[in-house]
């Protein structure tokens, strides 16, 4: 197993490493490196989805998807993208196409997040990244302190893709089946991360919708300028796929964000959500030295 760090405080890509062959301890060994360096990029992995299913319950309990059903039916805990899924061709067309961290806006968010290419287009379709972590370091003192000690509601309501079945409804109604169906959940700005006890700031644009403490106005100003903050052009490193590329991140350390595509465009992919154990960390944080 080769690793080659692609940045300087994240995303790491392995070669000479295949997870149909992979020990345990070689297995337990990329876990611990997806801790490590938040984003790690499995080259050139060739797998059945059953071997896909496996390797990824290694990690810890598979979840399904819980805010669509797209599912490809034999196998529920594969969410399958799908660029072009007109026709009946099972699929999510547009995903995750703005800056997040994966289902922030659930009681208990999803840890870790697995995505395997299975169709790449010529050109296009990257996937951006964020290092939460380092944001939280070199934050400058008054916004740190104006963060710290806070919780910040997480609601998927302004995110909301309307589906075929929601024609005829207000965008009230939609909205009141939302919040009923998956209530605003709140999070601490600051989270600390069970194993390695680092910390990250913890909002995102895509279900961030306020910090707590502050009127709608201030806290509409404090959540832009810290968003301007972590989406610096020098954050944000830009993910080429490559076929048989199989991505591993830690939604408690990195946004994420996919990047447009033609609707003509063919882009399939399996994604399967982990579930690692408790997602925060109780410990007291360390003194901020930034």
């Amino acid at each position: 197993m080769k690793r080659t760090d692609l940045a300087d405080t994240f995303v790491t890509a392995v070669t000479d490493f295949d997870i149909n062959t992979a020990s345990l301890n070689e297995i337990r060994a990329i876990q611990e490196l997806v801790y490590e360096r938040k984003v790690v990029a499995l080259k050139n992995q060739r797998l059945t989805r059953e071997g896909y299913q496996q390797f990824a319950a290694c990690f810890g309990e598979l979840e399904q998807f819980k805010l669509k059903n797209y599912h490809d039916p034999a196998y529920p805990n594969i969410l399958v993208i799908n660029n072009r899924n007109s026709g009946g061709a099972v699929g999510a067309r547009k995903l995750g196409n703005m800056w997040h961290s994966d289902s922030s806006y659930l009681a208990e968010p999803l840890p870790l997040t697995l995505l395997h290419a299975q169709q790449l287009p010529e050109a296009g379709g990257d996937t951006l990244f964020v290092d939460m972590q380092s944001v939280y370091v070199d934050l400058p003192k008054a916004l740190y302190e104006q963060v710290i000690d806070r919780q910040a509601v997480h609601d998927v309501r302004w995110t909301y893709k309307v589906r075929d079945d929601d024609v005829g409804e207000s965008i009230q109604e939609i909205f009141t089946r939302l919040e009923q169906s998956f209530p605003a959940s709140t999070h601490p700005t600051v989270a600390v991360h069970p194993r390695t006890r680092r910390e990250s700031l913890y909002i995102n644009p895509g279900y961030t919708s306020s910090i707590s403490g502050y009127s709608q106005e201030q806290s509409r100003a404090l959540l832009d300028e810290l968003f301007a903050f972590a989406l610096n052009p020098q954050r944000v490193f830009n993910y080429q796929w490559e076929p048989h590329d199989l991505l591993i991140w830690d939604n408690r350390s990195v946004w994420h964000c996919a990047t447009e595509l033609p609707r003509d465009a063919q882009r399939v992919m399996f994604r399967i959500g982990v579930n690692d154990g408790e997602f925060f960390a109780r410990d007291v944080l360390r003194e901020h030295v930034a």
